[in-house]
């Protein structure tokens, strides 16, 4: 986590954040690095090239400052990477986003993007029905719809720039975590938790406009229990690990009640 420079919450327009909604503003997990170069081939599902696609790996581990290799595809779709990571993601707007696995002795891949499709929009918030709770940071901006009646609601103590919920069902010990602020948390999910899934899947985030403000992914481990994480980038979101099929239903109903209460106009 990024250490803050205020322990004010930014008010953040979703429309100044299309163009870097997966650029680096958020910093990447350092697991399982990469020293052998790939290179690789973007290309939609009939196999024409995709140009101008954004293509990026881990967080280098050389210090100081750590960076972050990143790159876009040519006019053929063509990339190349000196040290990629354990996993690279691909990203364009109005295209399904991509993360894919680098298996030990990959040199060349050949990615398949998609147009966007079932994207999860925030709405503008409604009034919360019988027994739930609206949660955010203040009465304005990012917030979910909280069933107290299933659930118990710990924390909500504003630490520096940021401020976490967490939500934990009656029984068990699964939680989901509700984060708020521009330092929150990653855009994109650990790469531990993707190399260690036997599926995942990401879509965009949109807002009721239609602009993409950030990224929605979700697995499943080896050992059956499921993740999330959605974030929209330099405001929070949620994120869960280690549930099972029950509490994960759960826990979605309040990850797809996101919203936003827009702020004054004036």
């Amino acid at each position: 986590m990024i250490s803050p420079a205020t322990s004010i919450p930014v008010r953040v327009s979703y429309s100044t954040l299309r163009l870097v909604v997966m650029i680096g503003l958020i910093l990447p997990s350092l697991f399982g690095q990469t020293e052998s170069p790939v290179t690789g081939t973007a290309v939609t599902k009939d196999g024409q090239p995709i140009s101008g696609v954004m293509v990026y790996g881990a967080m280098l581990k050389n210090c100081c400052p750590f960076k972050r290799e990143q790159t876009t595809t040519d006019k053929e779709g063509h990339f190349r990477m000196e040290h990629p990571g354990a996993v690279i993601h691909f990203w364009k707007e109005d295209l399904q986003p991509r993360a894919v696995v680098i298996q030990p002795g990959t040199s060349e891949i050949r990615v398949a993007m998609d147009v966007s499709t079932g994207s999860l929009v925030i709405r503008v918030c409604g009034k919360p029905g019988p027994g739930q709770k609206q949660i955010g940071w203040g009465k304005y901006g990012l917030q979910f719809k909280v069933p107290t009646r299933a659930v118990r609601i710990l924390g909500g103590k504003a630490d520096m720039d940021y401020l976490r919920y967490v939500i934990k069902p009656k029984t068990g010990d699964a939680y989901l975590e509700l984060w708020f602020g521009p330092y929150a948390m990653n855009s994109e999910p650990d790469d531990d938790l993707l190399v260690n899934s036997v599926k995942f899947a990401q879509r965009n985030v949109v807002a009721s406009d239609g602009g993409v403000v950030g990224q929605d992914s979700w697995g499943e481990l080896a050992s059956g229990s499921i993740w999330r994480q959605t974030a929209v980038v330099a405001v929070g979101g949620s994120r869960y690990e280690n549930a099972s099929a029950q509490d994960a239903n759960l826990f979605d109903q309040i990850v797809t009640s996101i919203c936003q209460v827009p702020y004054p106009s004036h």
